[in-house]
C-alpha cells in the first residue's frame, strides 16, 4: 500500500441489494459516486462485492471530522450528481441503513490505500477481474471499548492473526458522536470494534482460516476470553474490491537481479501452442481495459537446454524470445525481439521455484524509464501462464499482458538438440 488514510471518522456501509442488482450499482457507483463525492471534501475508501452474499454492496467513505461529514454530506445529497443518479441508485436497493459510524484507534490506525485508483471508464470483466480479498472483522462488545480491550486484542488477538496470514492492517471503534445527518441513519447503541486484514486470493483466507483454528494460544484461551468480551458472534465480511477500490491487498514489492534457477526451467517450452492474450490498452494510466486476441507459439530448445527460442504469430506481427542460461550464475536472461523494430530488448533475470519463474529487468515504456516483471507458471503439461508487469514508482506493480498457452500438440516438440 501507498499510504494511510487519516480520516478521523469512518462510516461502514452495508447494503442489501434487490436480486441481480449488484453489477448495476457498482457500474453507477464507480462511475459517478467516487469523484462527485470526493469533490465536496470526504474520501471514498473502498468499495466491495461482498463474497458471501450476492446481493450485498459494501463501501467505506472517510471525514476529517464530525463537522466536515455534515458539510460534505449536505453538499453531496443535496447537488446535482445525486438528484440526477439518485433514482436509479436507490431503485437497486432493498436496505441501506446498515451503517456503522466508526474512528480510528489510533491517528496510525487507519485504512491503507493504493496510490491511484483506476479510471473512471475500467472495464471490470478484464482477463482476471482482481483476486483480492479483504476481510473486515466486525466484533460487537457487551461495553463500551476501552483501554482494556484495546490492550487484549493488541497483546493477544492480533500477534495470532499475523501469525496465521491475517495482519491487522486497519482498527477502527464506534464514533460516540450523534449522527449529525439523521437523513442517513446509522446503527445506535452498539460498541463496535472492527479490523481489516488483506489477502492475496482465496486460498490465504482459507490457510488463514485453518491456522487460526489449529493455533495453540488461539484454541487454548484467546478464542474464549473474546467470546466473553462479545454481544453476539463475530461478524466476518468476506471483500472482493471493484476495479476503483482503493483498498486492496497489495503484495509487498520485490525486485531483484539475483534470483536462480535450473537449467531445465524452461524444457516444457518446446513444441507448439495456442495463446490466449489479454493486453492492458493503456499501460501506466490506472486503466483496466483490457483487449484480447489470439496468437500460435513455437518453442525450440538447444545446447541441452541452455538455451531456447520462440517465435510467437500476432494478428498485427510477430516476436521472437531469446533465452540463455548462465551456468555460473545459475540464471536466465531472456531477451524480446518484434518485428516492428527487429531490436533486441533489454533483458529480464531470473529463474524458477517449482512451478513458477520470476524474472526482472530494466527498460523504457516510451519515455518513462520502468521496471519490469516477468512471472511464468507452469499449470501443467498442456497449459502454462505468463504476465508481464511494470512499475513507475518502484513500489507497486501493474500488469499489462497476461498469456495463456495451450499445448496444440504433445506429438512432434520442436527441439534443436
Amino acid at each position: 500500500m501507498d499510504h494511510t488514510d487519516h480520516s478521523a471518522v469512518i462510516e461502514l456501509r452495508q447494503y442489501t441489494l434487490k436480486p441481480g442488482r449488484r453489477e448495476d450499482l457498482i457500474q453507477l457507483f464507480d462511475s459517478t459516486f467516487i469523484e462527485s463525492q470526493e469533490a465536496t471534501g470526504m474520501r471514498v475508501l473502498g468499495q466491495f462485492r461482498d463474497r458471501d452474499n450476492p446481493d450485498r454492496f459494501v463501501w467505506l467513505r472517510g471525514f476529517d471530522d464530525m463537522a466536515a461529514r455534515l458539510g460534505a454530506l449536505q453538499s453531496f445529497y443535496g447537488g446535482p450528481v445525486w438528484k440526477e443518479h439518485r433514482d436509479r441508485a436507490n431503485d437497486t436497493m432493498i436496505d441501506s441503513d446498515d451503517v456503522l459510524l466508526l474512528r480510528p484507534v489510533t491517528k496510525d490506525s487507519g485504512l491503507p490505500q493504493t496510490k491511484e485508483r483506476a479510471a473512471s471508464n475500467s472495464n471490470v470483466s478484464g482477463p482476471q477481474r482482481a483476486a483480492s480479498v479483504v476481510l473486515a472483522t466486525i466484533y460487537l462488545l457487551t461495553n463500551p471499548v476501552d483501554a482494556r480491550f484495546r490492550e487484549f486484542f493488541d497483546r493477544d488477538i492480533a500477534p495470532v492473526m499475523e501469525q496465521t496470514g491475517a495482519t491487522p492492517v486497519a482498527l477502527f471503534e464506534t464514533e460516540t458522536a450523534a449522527n449529525n445527518f439523521p437523513r442517513l441513519p446509522v446503527r445506535a447503541g452498539e460498541h463496535a470494534y472492527v479490523w481489516f486484514a488483506t489477502f492475496p486470493d482465496q486460498a490465504a483466507l482459507r490457510d488463514h482460516r485453518i491456522k487460526l483454528e489449529a493455533h495453540p494460544r488461539w484454541r487454548s484461551g484467546i478464542a474464549a476470553e473474546l467470546g466473553r468480551e462479545l454481544a453476539s458472534p463475530a461478524q466476518e465480511l468476506v471483500l472482493e474490491p471493484t476495479s476503483r477500490s482503493k483498498l486492496r491487498h497489495v503484495a509487498p514489492f520485490e525486485y531483484t537481479l539475483d534470483r536462480k534457477g535450473s537449467r531445465k526451467d524452461f524444457d516444457f517450452i518446446a513444441g507448439e501452442w495456442t495463446v490466449l492474450n489479454h493486453r492492458l490498452r493503456q499501460r501506466g494510466a490506472g486503466s483496466s481495459d483490457w483487449e484480447t486476441f489470439p496468437a500460435t507459439h513455437r518453442g525450440a530448445l538447444y545446447l541441452d537446454g541452455l538455451a531456447n527460442v520462440d517465435e510467437m504469430t500476432l494478428p498485427r506481427g510477430k516476436g521472437m524470445t531469446v533465452r540463455s542460461f548462465d551456468l555460473d550464475r545459475r540464471q536466465w536472461s531472456i531477451y524480446w525481439i518484434s518485428s516492428q523494430d527487429g531490436l533486441l530488448q533489454p533483458p529480464v533475470h531470473g529463474g524458477f521455484s517449482g512451478n513458477q519463474g520470476v524474472f526482472f529487468g530494466e527498460d523504457k515504456d516510451g519515455t518513462r524509464p520502468v521496471k519490469v516483471r516477468f512471472i511464468w507458471t507452469v499449470l501443467d503439461s498442456r497449459h502454462a501462464r505468463w504476465e508481464q508487469a511494470f512499475s513507475y514508482d518502484d513500489a507497486t506493480w501493474e500488469t499489462n499482458w497476461i498469456m495463456e498457452f495451450t499445448r496444440a500438440s504433445f506429438a512432434g516438440a520442436a527441439s534443436g538438440r
